[in-house]
């Protein structure tokens, strides 16, 4: 069976380092970040819409707000040591996003995370 999906993306600047395998750290820098969202349904709802971009957006702003022009590696839990790969931030991004998305109708089903032109981290639930 077929489904709707919407895509709603976001942009950021922030910076990060992450530590390589023989424990050293690259420099940090700073990325044009993109997010992007996919919300799916089978249904739509009585406007027919999946969801309503003005409200994923909303989620959005609550979500990347900590992260504009900030150090990464500073923000939880990356500053507990937890390396900020663009696949785990978009793990991350996708269990914030999920409880204020999902319900019995639509499901956040996909987060890309693009550092730079030809790098994305992505994380996707069936």
């Amino acid at each position: 069976m077929g489904y709707f999906l919407v895509m709603e993306e976001q942009t950021f600047k922030a910076q990060h380092q992450l530590q390589l395998p023989d424990g050293s750290w690259e420099e940090l820098h700073e990325h044009e970040w993109l997010l992007r969202v996919y919300v799916r349904t089978q249904t739509l709802d009585n406007e027919n819409l999946v969801v309503d971009f003005l409200d994923l957006q909303a989620y959005f702003k609550d979500v990347l707000e900590p992260f504009h022009g900030q150090n990464i590696n500073k923000l939880p839990p990356y500053c507990d040591g937890v390396n900020p790969s663009a696949e785990y931030i978009a793990y991350m991004f996708y269990k914030a996003l999920a409880p204020r998305i999902d319900d019995e109708r639509v499901t956040l089903c996909k987060v890309e995370l693009r550092e730079a032109p030809t790098s994305w981290g992505i994380y996707s639930v069936d």
